[in-house]
């Protein structure tokens, strides 16, 4: 095998990449999860199950498949798949929060997502992936001060944690043109919320600290399934449906109550303590429907709706919860699929290295599944990103080819709620790093 380095590109250099990013990806696994007040009452923040290259279209997953990308949102899109795929992904979130009378500055980061896919059978369009993805991230501090009996009161909730999701898809194509897809997501994680009631100002009253624990597993099936046609010239459609239904998952419940001091905040003494409890958790019914246009490897534009019916789920909490609809527009463009002509010179590479660099672009429109008493909280999103490409060239029985593995880069602009009374408007620049690492696995070599 034979390797044609482009700007400078080499399989070693793309190792120590893949390396580097799955290094920031494991690390950010102990980041803080999207913080956000809306998240008080609910399974928290539902996240993009989208790689990064999908968000910075704003979410746009379901009608795409290539050759060397895939979604676990779709699972259909595997049977597109000629080369093995690795998916990487991180962000760290810059965010303002703005209600009638106040405002405060944060930030957040964490683990975006790691899956790896790859073709079974090229012969009969079969192919698998897995990947461990955020179903959720909880994230909240929220203090109240108020006056009871003669005495300031000062109320803390507080939560952390979240639902991971760890998926094992197939994709097959029976016929040509259409792909249908089964993926099963296993959940698991733990959400730990606390209720305090403090007396700052009298030290004969002790403060009191609930602590709830709750831990969640089950599964989670969706099936998918993609029906598209290309023509001689590369001009293409791709229609994307997938699905999930009503969903038990089965939660474990940890309660402490505890007192102590607030001034001194040193344990005082235990209330009571319960580690047996338990509930059943419904998840919501989910349909998504998608259609993408374009050119291959040059231009894509594509809507998406996606319908979760939280409003019929059951629910320990008594928060009001929603049905959660979105619709996206996104997609891609770049000037040109590959490097047709040998470059000699710097500057013809830079130019024809800009010439193959996709530019992501995606706007996104939904609301949360939970809300501030009867009223919804609607989101806006709108993204912008590069695909950097990062080009191998190979012979193979003297029929040369070519992998084109990519790093994501880009930002996200996110606008939730409203400074309404009661309500809290929170701007969020997300900044989003990803790799989709390309090469060819499992294959049977021949010797001349």
């Amino acid at each position: 095998m034979g390797f044609t380095k482009s700007l400078n590109i080499t399989p070693k250099a793309l190792f120590r990449l893949t390396s580097l990013t799955i290094a920031i990806v494991v690390g950010g696994m102990s980041g803080y999860g999207q913080s956000s007040p809306y998240t008080l009452g609910t399974l928290g923040l539902l996240q993009s199950e989208g790689f990064t290259q999908h968000q910075l279209m704003g979410g746009l997953s379901s009608s795409l498949a290539d050759e060397g990308d895939f979604t676990l949102v779709n699972p259909a899109s595997l049977a597109s798949l000629k080369y093995t795929s690795l998916q990487t992904g991180s962000y760290f979130n810059f965010i303002e929060q703005e209600s009638a009378t106040k405002r405060r500055t944060d930030r957040d980061g964490d683990f975006g997502g790691l899956a790896l896919a790859f073709p079974i059978s090229l012969k009969h369009n079969l192919g698998f992936g897995a990947g461990l993805t955020r179903y959720t991230d909880l994230n909240y501090l929220i203090i109240n001060e108020t006056e009871e009996h003669g005495n300031d009161v000062r109320n803390v909730f507080a939560g952390n944690g979240g639902i991971n999701q760890f998926s094992f898809g197939l994709g097959y194509q029976p016929i040509k043109g259409l792909s249908i897809g089964l993926r099963a997501g296993f959940l698991s994680g733990s959400i730990e919320t606390s209720e305090d009631k403090q007396f700052p100002d009298n030290k004969n009253l002790f403060s009191v600290r609930k602590i709830y624990t709750d831990y969640f597993s089950g599964v989670k099936y969706t099936v998918g399934v993609q029906y598209g046609r290309q023509d001689s010239t590369g001009r293409f459609f791709r229609i994307g449906v997938n699905g999930s239904p009503l969903t038990n998952a089965n939660v474990g419940r940890d309660e402490i109550v505890t007192t102590y001091n607030a001034a001194g905040n040193y344990f005082i003494d235990t209330l009571s303590r319960r580690e047996d409890g338990g509930y059943e958790q419904s998840l919501p019914m989910e349909y998504r429907a998608s259609l993408s246009v374009g050119k291959k490897d040059i231009w894509l534009i594509g809507i998406e709706y996606n319908h979760q019916a939280w409003s019929e789920v059951s629910r320990e909490s008594s928060a009001n919860f929603f049905d959660a609809q979105s619709f996206t527009i996104g997609g891609y463009w770049q000037l040109k699929s590959e490097r047709k002509t040998q470059m000699t010179s710097f500057s013809e590479r830079a130019k024809d290295y800009l010439a193959r660099t996709r530019i992501y672009y995606g706007v996104q429109q939904r609301n949360l599944y939970t809300g501030v008493v009867n009223q919804k909280v609607m989101e806006t999103k709108l993204s912008l990103g590069l695909g950097l490409p990062l080009t191998r060239f190979y012979r193979t029985e003297g029929v040369k080819k070519s992998f084109v593995s990519r790093i994501n880069v880009g930002a996200e602009y996110t606008m939730r709620g409203s400074t309404d009374p009661g309500m809290i408007q929170e701007n969020i620049l997300g900044i989003k790093l990803g790799l989709t690492f390309n090469d060819k696995w499992f294959n049977k070599r021949k010797y001349r």
